[in-house]
């Protein structure tokens, strides 16, 4: 792709990122720059001739989180993959997952967790993941969030887990 640049979230993108992005609601993007400068996440975002398109989130998990030292298993774990739909298939989640990779490596860290939904709607995202890698762990488990930007949305999915070990 041409003139696809990735890069860590700053906050003085926020706006752009807001209005390029409407599939995903205002607080969303303002909570991953909040993240990022407590350095929890490192959220990257690819921009295609100066527009967000997508973004991912990586978290390296240290020793002053054990929470997320165990739900990780030691290894960098995804945040959250999203390329905007009309921009999907053109290796923009690729080239995110690579940028994620990389700096994974340079943390230390031994690998890359992540989870994915079961259901038909994930079978893009599964696809992608084996392609670049990754292995199913095998198992199906229930993984839940609610949404701070709708009061009362709770949501549940059938999950996967899907890991790369770094060779």
């Amino acid at each position: 792709m041409t003139d696809l640049e990735i890069r860590p979230f700053a906050a003085e993108d926020l706006d752009a990122v807001i209005a390029a992005l409407p599939s995903e609601a205002p607080g969303a993007h303002r909570r991953r720059i909040e993240e990022q400068e407590r350095g929890d996440v490192t959220w990257l975002f690819a921009w295609v001739e100066g527009r967000p398109v997508g973004f991912v989130g990586l978290t390296v998990a240290g020793d002053r989180d054990p929470d997320a030292m165990v739900e990780s298993r030691g290894y960098a774990l995804v945040e959250f993959l999203f390329v905007e739909e009309s921009f999907r298939r053109r290796g923009i989640a690729r080239a995110l997952m690579g940028a994620l990779e990389e700096r994974a490596r340079e943390a230390g860290a031994p690998g890359v967790i992540l989870d994915t939904g079961t259901g038909p709607d994930f079978a893009p995202a599964r696809a992608l993941y084996a392609g670049l890698g990754y292995a199913d762990r095998g198992g199906v488990y229930l993984g839940g969030w609610s949404d701070p930007d709708r009061a009362g949305v709770h949501e549940v999915d059938t999950l996967t887990l899907w890991l790369k070990p770094f060779a």
